[in-house]
């Protein structure tokens, strides 16, 4: 989009409204405020209204009427007061910007069955996300993403689609402040707010050394029990926190957080109905619902030149089930809500990164997370956990070697509640030799440890895994062309040391790969790729082969390309599966107006004693950043 330079401001006003309570009932009896116009001295007055509205509060049992109205009158001023100043700095008045991405999809297969499908026979997906700037210093993003294949299906052998569906609205307020409406993401801390994408509101305010974030909304969608798919429902959970506190532009940030989240026990009702069909009795079993609340304190320090340290230590409090009686605590009900399903635990987190020298550095690290910790802000975040690691850096010969150590050690049952401790010890070590632009060399090795010690050595566990690979790589011309050469090997072995499950659980895999690519004059690419890999285990022993060549040439050059594929595979663990490949690409530059790109694949294999199996898959995609 064009830009215009604006025209000077000759007379901006903003008029504050009347906060008074006579004057909020005669404009509430409207149904509009009027809470600022701006008078640009070009032929009229942009004046600004902001609805009344009321917001009810998450816990159904107590309805909060509130006006989110002063909410609106502060952004409204914030926005009037930048344009203002961006008009005076002469910025242009607006500008827009962003990507888009559309696809629409096939894919059909020689089985007729819907359990020999492995996709949707159509699908389409669109992503949009415009950015519109004004005067430099106001920024409205939004976010689009819609697809044909969300939700889920009763009964479908693809299960779980997960809701693709979603739209979004962060604007940025000059340089200090930023909202969020419709679906957003927002990281509060490590421990306790950060993995989960948010249906709802959100703000980030930091002016100076002042950093404010706060969050209210939905965090995970309500899904009905299907039996069929094995999906055991899923209620509707909300979410609100926030962060405060204060950083400096010498790296020193405190921050404290708070964050609860909790199931909406009438969002769906999840009933299981088990009959007994001896006794003919029916019971029946309700999936539990959560409520859980962290609260944590993250700091980062730098301590000398050279020397940082960063941390958090936090404290959960988490019920498994909201069905459950309730405590008498004293605690505020929007807090938390101790019952007798509650535990309350905590969790800390700490490291320090150290750099005396350009050429050597030092990562220590360390976490402790207590047996009863649970924070629903990162569902995969693991409890009952400590681990200390250490990861230095060396840069040698002039940046051209890099070598990089790690160390760790992790254990379990911090309070004695297991049969046994579990240990792990992990290592890894790479290095990495760049001599010359024409060649180079990595090496990797890696050594995963872990052991648990028990009265009964049936259960005793002591599991070695370990891998390493080599990978040169060479760059030289010849052959007409430009060439590059790479060329990887790598070996696993997987070892179980317990005396009764030793002999079944052995296991080694050795990999080698390599690969040519040809750039001739003309623009003409050859790819060529081969690769090897033999697994051995104590009952079977698989090897698999593949080759492929890619053919890529520029059609008509900076407007249309092209790309032909082709690869073959085979492999052999009780009889031969031969698998044969082939890919066709071309790329249309539509110059300004984006890029269309048109893909299909065909497959087919073959194994002994079955039909063979045919799979078409064809797209067409549309791409522009604006």
């Amino acid at each position: 989009m064009k830009n215009h330079s604006p025209q000077r401001v000759q007379h901006a006003t903003i008029r504050y409204p009347d906060f008074s309570p006579a004057s909020l009932i005669d404009e509430r009896r409207r149904g509009l405020w009027q809470v600022g116009s701006w008078e640009p001295g070009m032929g009229g007055t942009i004046c600004i209204f902001a609805e009344y509205a009321e917001a009810v509060s998450w816990n159904s049992s107590a309805k909060c009427p509130g006006k989110l109205m002063v909410v609106g009158v502060l952004a409204w001023i914030g926005i009037l007061v930048s344009i203002g100043s961006a008009q005076e700095q002469g910025y242009s008045p607006v500008q827009f910007r962003g990507t888009l991405s559309a696809t629409a999809e096939g894919y059909t297969s020689s089985g007729e069955a819907l359990a020999q499908r492995f996709m949707p026979r159509y699908g389409a997906r669109l992503f949009f996300r415009p950015v519109l700037q004004l005067f430099g210093q106001v920024e409205l993003p939004f976010e689009l993403m819609l697809s044909s294949s969300t939700g889920m299906r009763t009964g479908s052998t693809f299960g779980f689609l997960q809701p693709f569906n979603q739209i979004g609205l962060s604007p940025r307020i000059a340089s200090w402040l930023r909202v969020h409406a419709g679906y957003f993401s927002l990281r509060l801390s490590e421990l306790s707010f950060g993995e989960l994408r948010v249906l709802g509101g959100g703000m980030e305010l930091f002016p100076g050394l002042f950093r404010l974030q706060g969050l209210y909304g939905v965090v995970q969608h309500p899904r009905s029990l299907d039996t069929a798919s094995g999906f055991t429902g899923t209620y509707r959970r909300w979410a609100w926190g926030a962060s405060v506190g204060f950083s400096t532009e010498g790296g020193t940030e405190i921050l404290l957080h708070y964050v609860r989240l909790t199931d909406d026990t009438n969002s769906i009702r999840l009933v299981r109905i088990l009959r007994d069909t001896v006794f003919g009795r029916i019971d029946s079993v309700v999936t539990p619902a959560q409520d859980n609340a962290v609260a944590a304190l993250s700091f980062r320090l730098p301590l000398m030149t050279g020397v940082t340290m960063q941390g958090e230590i936090a404290i959960s409090a988490y019920s498994s089930s909201l069905r459950a009686p309730e405590k008498e605590s004293g605690l505020p009900h929007w807090l938390f809500v101790p019952r007798y399903s509650s535990n309350v635990d905590g969790a800390a987190l700490v490291s320090a990164t150290i750099v005396p020298s350009r050429v050597f550095s030092i990562n220590l690290g360390g976490r402790w997370i207590g047996p009863g910790f649970y924070s629903l802000g990162y569902p995969q975040l693991a409890n009952d956990m400590a681990e200390v690691s250490v990861a230095p850096n060396i840069s040698l010969a002039e940046y051209a070697v890099a070598v990089r150590l790690s160390a760790g050690l992790q254990w379990n049952n911090l309070r004695n509640t297991r049969l046994g401790t579990m240990r792990r010890v992990i290592a890894s070590a790479g290095f990495a030799w760049q001599p010359s632009q024409s060649f180079g060399m990595d090496v990797q090795y890696a050594n995963y440890g872990m052991r648990m010690h028990h009265e009964n050595d049936t259960f005793r566990v002591q599991n070695v895994y370990q891998s390493a690979s080599l990978a040169p790589r060479w760059q030289f011309s010849g052959l007409g062309g430009n060439n590059s050469v790479m060329l990887s090997y790598a070996f696993s072995q997987t070892e179980d040391r317990n005396p009764i499950s030793r002999a079944a659980s052995q296991q080694r895999t050795h990999s080698a790969l390599l690969s040519h690519t040809l750039v001739l004059p003309s623009a003409l690419s050859l790819a060529s790729m081969a690769t090897y890999a033999l697994t051995k285990a104590a009952q079977f022993e698989t090897r698999l082969w593949t080759f492929g060549e890619t053919v890529s040439y520029p059609i008509v050059p900076q407007r249309l390309s092209g790309s032909l594929g082709f690869s073959l595979s085979r492999t052999h663990t009780v009889a031969w599966d031969t698998q044969l490949g082939l890919r066709l690409s071309l790329v249309y530059q539509l110059r300004q107006w984006g890029t269309v790109t048109w893909n299909t694949s065909v497959s087919r294999s073959e194994r002994a004693g079955r039909r063979p199996f045919t799979e078409l898959h064809s797209s067409l995609h549309y791409g522009l950043n604006f």
